[in-house]
């Protein structure tokens, strides 16, 4: 079928403007050097490329601009049929544009450049007519669209491109966590992507395609030519499929938790008294965050909030939220209470939330932990094991409860404590009260006898102490007269010792006696070196007889006597059975050592 094509000539560039045809996009993309230009919606192509670009749109109507067209003429390009500027010229493929091609050479000149077509050999297949051939293959046996399950993969990273079709890829494991067997492209064009968005957000439970997402799409198979890319382009999907992989997963993993009979490990759990000292495990500052801050500040109440930011969507869910999970899991004595919040999102954004990892962890975490992701209408597995408030405020109003009903509970107890008090003051005061009065009649009649007994004590005290003073006294003046008459005899004593004192105390007696000492010492002294003087000559004496003894012991001495050492094996000889047969002896001589060895005839 013949498509109209509009060919224009800019600056060096040749424009090319048609209504978007799959097929005829196809073929452009072949072109050398092409660039899709949005804003004027047209291709555009070096004018180098003029003559194979006639080629290739061969059998299609093409509309010359005038200057094309007068361009055309001036390098010599030329089609069978030739009109005016303006009107439409259906242009023939020259033999070199053929699938399998003659050995033809279609020589041309642009801008003074000469140049000529690629010569392909008979029976030959270019690269673009092998992958057309390819592609047409599969067409014949995927004739209509297939429907085909996959994991969405760098689905994330290309949505955003903002082009008319978004790229990414299908790949397959034969089960969850394993390694993925094969991959296929994609190809999502941008209406197809509006469409099934529309369909996932109508959902009861609304969706969003991420990565690692389960789908089963209808799709065209297809092979792009000018890469030779084989590939599927996407039409549909059905969303059913996906939400039921998702449920199914979720649902694996809990049956999982409560085979091994730890599903209800965190749930069981009770919660502390006043819930003061929260952890919070959330993306920092976003609305759940703000949600959950300001229900906890409305409060009033003295709250200590430490937050662990956690990534809450997207493929680093699991590996952030099991980090801000073994965060406070160390620190657990630190806190009364663990709270994970989220926003309300889709089931497939929730479902980041549904892995055996981060349910086992839940399940064994020491804290008690209150879950608030999503809406009402939102569910995802920390729902079942865990204490589930649905929604960011709901669980800062959770605590804010626990909290109020603790303080009621201290007023209310207070108040019980205080009546109680006062009933057992008031028993206490009538028991005073009795107990008073019993003391004071005892008290009276006590002190009457006790003042009795007093009186009868001073008179005896009276009695004794004028008795103990009488004898006293008498001890006292005989004891003054003895002791005047010692000490008269002390000071007659002390006298006597004084005057003997001064006699003997003179100088020239201290110095005489001094004098006779010094000549003492002096005898004693000279005495003293005469006996060192006869000790040192005697050890003199021994020490020039040891040497004299030690010079006539001395082996060499001996040895110049004409004497000899023999050794064997470096021990000394003293028989001949100490010389073995026919080994090496040493002879030591005064002046010299030999080696010999014993013969025996």
């Amino acid at each position: 079928m013949s498509r109209l094509i509009e060919l224009e000539l800019e600056r060096n560039l040749l424009r090319i403007s048609f209504a978007y045809d799959r097929e005829l996009v196809n073929v452009v993309r072949n072109l050398p050097e092409r660039r899709w230009d949005p804003q004027v919606k047209s291709w555009f192509v070096p004018l180098v490329h003029l003559p194979y670009v006639l080629g290739q749109l061969a059998g299609n109507l093409l509309k010359m601009s005038e200057e094309l067209s007068a361009y055309c003429e001036k390098q010599g390009i030329s089609a069978d049929e030739r009109a005016t500027s303006g009107v439409d010229v259906v242009v023939r493929a020259p033999s070199a544009a053929a699938g399998y091609l003659n050995t033809v050479r279609a020589s041309f000149a642009i801008d003074g450049r000469e140049g000529s077509a690629i010569s392909v050999p008979a029976n030959t297949y270019t690269v673009s007519k092998l992958n057309e051939a390819a592609r047409a293959v599969l067409r014949d046996h995927f004739v209509e669209d297939i429907w085909i399950v996959g994991e969405l993969h760098d689905y994330d990273k290309n949505v955003s491109a903002g082009d008319r079709a978004y790229f990414f890829a299908l790949t397959e494991r034969p089960y969850e966590g394993a390694r993925e067997v094969a991959r296929i492209a994609v190809v999502m064009f941008v209406e197809v992507r509006r469409h099934i968005e529309n369909v996932l957000a109508s959902m009861p439970q609304p969706l969003r395609l991420r990565d690692g997402l389960l789908v089963r799409f209808k799709a065209r198979v297809d092979l792009y030519p000018q890469n030779g890319r084989y590939q599927l382009i996407v039409s549909d999907i059905d969303p059913s499929y996906t939400v039921g992989e998702l449920e199914m997963n979720r649902e694996r993993v809990f049956r999982l938790l409560e085979a091994e009979g730890v599903h209800t490990n965190n749930l069981q759990k009770s919660f502390v008294a006043c819930p003061l000292r929260v952890g919070l495990i959330t993306s920092y500052e976003s609305d759940a965050y703000n949600d959950f801050l300001h229900g906890l500040r409305l409060s009033g109440f003295g709250f200590e909030l430490t937050t662990h930011h956690a990534s809450v969507q997207g493929i680093n869910t699991e590996s952030s939220v099991l980090s801000a999970l073994d965060y406070f899991a160390h620190r657990a004595e630190e806190f009364d209470v663990l709270v994970i919040v989220r926003g309300g999102g889709s089931r497939s954004d929730l479902a980041y939330f549904d892995t055996e990892a981060i349910g086992r962890a839940v399940c064994a975490h020491p804290l008690k932990i209150v879950i608030g992701v999503g809406h009402q209408r939102d569910q995802c597995l920390l729902d079942f094991i865990a204490h589930s408030t649905k929604t960011p405020t709901a669980a800062a109003e959770l605590l804010v409860r626990s909290v109020q009903e603790f303080w009621d509970g201290v007023d209310t107890r207070f108040a019980q404590i205080a009546g109680q008090a006062q009933s057992q003051i008031l028993t206490a005061h009538h028991r005073l009260a009795t107990c008073s009065t019993a003391i004071e009649r005892q008290a009276s009649g006590r002190l009457v006898g006790e003042r009795a007994r007093m009186s009868n004590l001073g008179v005896r005290i009276s009695d004794s102490a004028a008795r103990q003073i009488a004898r006293a006294s008498t001890r006292v003046e005989v004891s003054s007269e003895q002791i005047g008459a010692r000490a008269r005899a002390c000071l007659k004593r002390g006298e006597r010792e004084l005057d003997y004192a001064r006699q003997h105390l003179e100088p020239g007696r201290i110095l005489r006696n001094s004098m006779q000492k010094h000549a003492l010492i002096e005898q004693q002294a000279e005495r003293m070196e005469q006996q060192v003087a006869r000790v040192l000559g005697r050890q003199r004496e021994q020490v020039e007889n040891a040497a004299h003894n030690l010079r006539l012991l001395d082996p060499q001495r001996v040895l110049e006597r004409g004497f000899a050492i023999l050794r064997s094996r470096g021990k000394l000889v003293r028989s001949t059975g100490d010389v073995p047969r026919n080994e090496p002896l040493t002879v030591t001589l005064a002046d010299g050592v030999i080696h010999v060895e014993r013969i025996d005839e």
